[in-house]
């Protein structure tokens, strides 16, 4: 059977996904706990996090400008490189508990999970219009992998090295991260965009203004932070204020994860099917389930169900999302655009990551969930708008 170099190219970038969010898992799931331990004062304890997620965010648009004049594959595999180097640091950090070598590693691994983030638009740069957003979700859809491959190493490697609780952690995410750089190689990925990507084509800011590509920015970037908000504060909730434990922490985790993920292996064919205003729609809910759920009760199966809705409403608002950026810009256009979308959407992880700790340390989980509130409304509105002023022929999904 022969296989088209697009599909090879999507299961490739499906595989080097999972590699990416097996360590991410990994991180979201203890790099909390060791700030806990090692930060100077208690709510700086996401810090660290935070950082990385703010790396990501200055590393996206420089890295879509030099992809846009070097290719994704090589810049793809040094960042893989950068990542392998950076979870040996975060474990020697943990190890010596020397929280400004904690707080260095973690933004060298923001580097990799900002170019990361262009897996999915590689998938769809070499798609035609009508599979873009099905090449997108399917990448995404290798995360899958990674919700149950995280969670259950971090667990087989909590107390891997003796004395160093968490250390072991970031060492077999170093063996995982090693991992990609047998698959990226063998990426073969068609570069269309033009050798000068300083001046495109067609004005940026006409995109920019279109009521449809703001409704999927808000949705992607806006989605993601009220995502990272509550999942970033999780750990300190189950472990710190519940005192569950460790194990119910990770198994939380993992099934918000496969929740974020498994939705993937259909969505782009609902968005082809419904079109991609209903999906952002159904996210909305899911977020709005996730609420009613939290101020319901807080037993393990109430925290289990909020991360499940929490996984189910950020897979439909970021896939949708994602999926207006990549139709929305020509060959020309798209190492500023998506640079500019993944930096919207990384400065919103950032903000996000970093206000969780505060927030929960100060109010506590109940409130920080009636704070998302105010950004569910924010998507919604522009959704509504989207809807009532007419979207242009070549960005309609």
């Amino acid at each position: 059977m022969v296989v088209s170099a697009n599909g090879r190219n999507i299961a490739l970038l499906a595989i080097a996904q999972a590699i990416f969010m097996t360590t991410v898992n990994m991180n979201i799931i203890v790099t909390s706990l060791v700030g806990v331990v090692i930060a100077p004062e208690p709510w700086l304890a996401t810090l660290p996090l935070s950082m990385l997620f703010v790396a990501s965010m200055l590393t996206t648009l420089p890295a879509s400008l030099i992809m846009g004049r070097f290719g994704r594959k090589a810049i793809f595999i040094c960042a893989a490189v950068i990542g392998v180097v950076a979870c040996l640091l975060l474990a020697q950090a943990t190890i010596i508990e020397s929280f400004s070598l904690f707080m260095a590693a973690s933004i060298m691994l923001g580097v990799t999970h900002g170019v990361a983030q262009f897996y999915r638009y590689a998938a769809a740069d070499n798609a035609d219009k009508a599979n873009k957003a099905r090449a997108l979700s399917l990448v995404l859809a290798g995360g899958i992998l990674a919700a149950f491959i995280g969670p259950n190493l971090a667990r087989m490697t909590f107390l891997a090295i003796p004395d160093h609780i968490y250390a072991g952690c970031f060492y077999a995410a170093a063996v995982v991260q090693a991992v990609a750089l047998l698959t990226l190689p063998f990426l073969r990925i068609k570069t269309d965009m033009p050798s000068d990507v300083g001046a495109p084509s067609v004005p940026i800011g006409t995109i920019f203004r279109q009521p449809f590509f703001i409704a999927g920015l808000i949705s992607a970037s806006i989605g993601y932070g009220v995502m990272t908000f509550v999942m970033t504060a999780t750990p300190l909730q189950i472990v710190n204020t519940e005192q569950f434990g460790n194990d119910s922490n990770a198994i939380i985790i993992q099934w918000h994860v496969v929740a974020m993920l498994l939705p993937s292996l259909i969505t782009g064919q609902l968005i082809r099917r419904f079109g991609v205003i209903p999906i952002l729609w159904a996210g909305v809910l899911f977020y709005l389930a996730m609420v009613t759920v939290t101020l319901s009760g807080d037993s393990f199966w109430h925290y289990l169900i909020t991360l499940i809705l929490l996984g189910l409403g950020w897979n439909m608002l970021f896939v949708g999302g994602s999926s207006i950026v990549a139709q929305s810009c020509t060959p020309e256009q798209r190492p500023r655009v998506q640079g500019m979308a993944d930096l919207t959407i990384t400065f919103m992880m950032a903000m996000s990551s970093l206000a969780a700790a505060t927030m929960h340390y100060l109010y506590g989980w109940q409130i920080m969930i009636l704070m998302s509130i105010a950004l569910i409304a924010i998507i919604s509105i522009s959704i509504l708008t989207a809807m009532i002023r007419p979207t242009p022929d070549h960005m309609k999904i």
